[in-house]
C-alpha cells in the first residue's frame, strides 16, 4: 500500500566539518535505490539565526515522498545508519535528531516550524510533542536538540515565498577552508542572470557562493527558480572535481522570522523580534567599531546596535535622530555586566523622520562671501571685504535627512544571515506559486541531469 512519509533530519554538522545538507543529499541518493515517488526538492530550511548552541547556520533538511509501507522499515534504517556515520558526534554542539512522519503534516508540526523561527523550543517539548501526538518515528544521538530543527523541517510553509539552492559537494574528506573559484566568472555569471541573487558583494568585493569552512560544500547558489541555478553552475569556472550535488527549495531569504510584532516589555533574550518605537537619544559608536542607540517602545527602553561587521550599514543607522520614529528587526542578545538586552539590527524601517533644523549661511551683500559673527547678538563682518552688518539673528532651514520615511534599511550582503530577505525581493519576483506537481517534476528532472551537472569539467 502506498503512503506519504516526510523525513526530517537536523543538527548533524559542526565547525569543523560536515553539513545536514550533504546527509540529506546522501538520503536523496538511498531513497532512488528504493525507487520512491519524491514529492518535492528536498527542502533546506532555516530557523531562529539567534539560538546559542546552533552550529552553523541553523539549517535543517526535509525529504517527503511516497513509497509502499512494507519498504520502510529498510529505508528508516539506512537512514539512521547514515546519520551516524556521517554525523560529527564528537563536537560538543553536535546533537543529531532523525524524524519520520507518516502521512501530511498536521497543525502541530507545522506550529513547530513557526515558532523554532523566532522563538526558543526546549527540548523536553519536543519530545513530549513526538512522544504523545507525533505519528512516525525518531531517532537521536546524544541530547537529540536535532529533533527540534528535523521536526520543524517536515512542518515548514513555502506556498507564498521561497527560493532555491543549488549546492555542490567537493570530498568530505577535504578539510580546508579554500575553495578554488574563478571569481571574475562568478561576477560575469551573476551580471547576466536576473533570478540568481546574492552572489557577489559588489560593495566589499566579496565572494558570495562559497563558504569558508571545513565542510564538504564548495559553492552554494541561490535564485528564485530552479533554471537560474543551473545556469549560474554552469557559467563559473572552479578548479576541483565535485562529488555530489543537489538542488534544494529553501525559506532562504524570505523573512519568515519576523511573523508578529513585539512590545518592548515582551522581547526575550536569543529570540527575533520585530518592535515598533521611537529613537530615544542619537546613535553613537562604541570601541570596535559598533554603533548604539536607544529605543523606547511601549514605554520600556530597548538598546539597539549595529556591529562592525554589518559595515557601511553602521552609518545608515548613525542618520537616525533622537525622536524618529521606526521599526528594527533583529537578534536579541541577553544583557550583559556591560550592556542592557541588546537587538542585534538585521534592518529597520522608517516611520516618520523627525524634521531638524540647520542655520542658513550668512552671505556677505557687497561680495558675497561668507560673514563671520562678531559674537552674541553683535552682529556680523565679512572676511573679504569687511562689509558689516547689525543683523543679530541667524536664520534656520529644514535641515535635509540621509534617510526617508517608508524606506527598510537593511545590512549588505555580506553581513546578511540566511533568513534575511534582501531589498531586491521586496518586488515580487516570481510571478505565480506552482503546484505541487510542477515542484515534483522539476525535481526528476534534475535528477535526471544531476549527473552530467557532477561530471562538470573543471579548468
Amino acid at each position: 500500500m502506498l503512503k506519504e512519509y516526510h523525513i526530517g533530519i537536523d543538527d548533524t554538522d559542526s565547525h569543523e566539518g560536515m553539513c545536514t545538507t550533504y546527509l540529506a543529499t546522501l538520503l536523496v541518493n538511498t531513497l532512488e535505490k528504493y525507487e520512491v515517488d519524491f514529492l518535492d526538492f528536498p527542502r533546506l530550511v532555516r530557523l531562529n539565526p539567534n539560538i546559542p548552541y546552533k552550529t552553523r547556520g541553523n539549517g535543517s533538511v526535509s525529504i517527503s515522498f511516497i513509497t509502499t509501507a512494507h519498504k520502510i522499515d529498510e529505508i528508516w534504517e539506512e537512514c539512521i545508519n547514515l546519520v551516524r556515520i556521517h554525523s560529527d558526534i564528537k563536537a560538543p554542539n553536535t546533537d543529531p535528531g532523525l524524524v519520520l512522519l507518516v502521512g501530511k503534516p498536521d497543525s502541530t508540526i507545522k506550529k513547530v516550524y513557526q515558532d523554532a523561527l523566532f522563538s526558543v523550543i526546549s527540548i523536553k517539548r519536543m519530545k513530549d510533542i513526538l512522544n504523545k501526538e507525533f505519528k512516525g518515528r525518531f531517532f537521536n544521538i546524544k541530547k537529540g536538540r536535532g529533533l527540534i530543527g528535523a521536526s520543524a523541517a517536515i512542518g515548514v510553509d513555502l506556498q507564498s515565498d521561497y527560493t532555491f539552492e543549488f549546492i555542490a559537494y567537493r570530498d568530505p574528506d577535504i578539510k580546508t577552508s579554500k575553495r578554488a573559484i574563478d571569481k571574475q566568472s562568478v561576477i560575469m555569471a551573476d551580471k547576466s542572470i536576473d533570478l540568481s541573487f546574492g552572489n557577489f558583494d559588489y560593495a566589499h568585493n566579496q565572494l558570495m557562493i562559497a563558504p569558508h569552512g571545513p565542510d564538504p560544500v564548495y559553492v552554494g547558489i541561490r535564485g528564485e527558480s530552479v533554471k537560474s541555478v543551473i545556469d549560474m553552475w554552469c557559467k563559473i569556472r572552479i578548479q576541483e572535481t565535485m562529488k555530489d550535488l543537489m538542488i534544494f527549495r529553501s525559506n532562504q531569504h524570505t523573512g519568515p522570522h519576523f511573523p508578529k510584532e513585539f512590545r518592548g516589555n515582551e522581547i526575550k533574550p536569543y529570540y527575533s523580534v520585530k518592535v515598533r518605537g521611537r529613537v530615544d537619544s542619537n546613535p553613537y559608536l562604541i570601541e570596535g567599531g559598533h554603533v548604539l542607540f536607544p529605543m523606547v517602545s511601549n514605554g520600556e527602553s530597548i538598546n539597539c546596535a549595529a556591529y562592525e561587521p554589518t559595515k557601511k550599514f553602521r552609518s545608515i543607522v548613525r542618520e537616525l535622530v533622537k525622536g524618529d520614529d521606526i521599526i528594527v528587526y533583529g537578534g536579541v542578545r541577553p544583557a550583559s555586566d556591560k550592556y542592557p538586552i541588546t537587538i542585534n539590527l538585521e534592518h529597520f524601517e522608517v516611520q516618520n523622520l523627525k524634521q531638524h533644523s540647520s542655520r542658513i549661511p550668512l552671505k556677505c551683500p557687497q561680495c558675497n562671501s561668507p560673514l563671520k559673527s562678531l559674537g552674541l547678538n553683535q552682529g556680523f563682518r565679512c572676511k573679504r571685504c569687511e562689509y558689516e552688518i547689525n543683523e543679530k539673528k541667524l536664520g534656520y532651514q529644514p535641515k535635509k535627512r540621509g534617510l526617508y520615511s517608508g524606506i527598510r534599511y537593511t545590512v549588505p550582503i555580506c553581513a546578511q544571515r540566511h533568513l534575511t530577505k534582501p531589498i531586491l525581493r521586496d518586488t515580487i519576483r516570481q510571478f505565480y506559486v506552482p503546484s505541487k506537481i510542477q515542484f515534483k517534476m522539476e525535481f526528476k528532472e534534475f535528477l535526471s541531469i544531476r549527473k552530467d551537472l557532477v561530471e562538470k569539467t573543471a579548468i
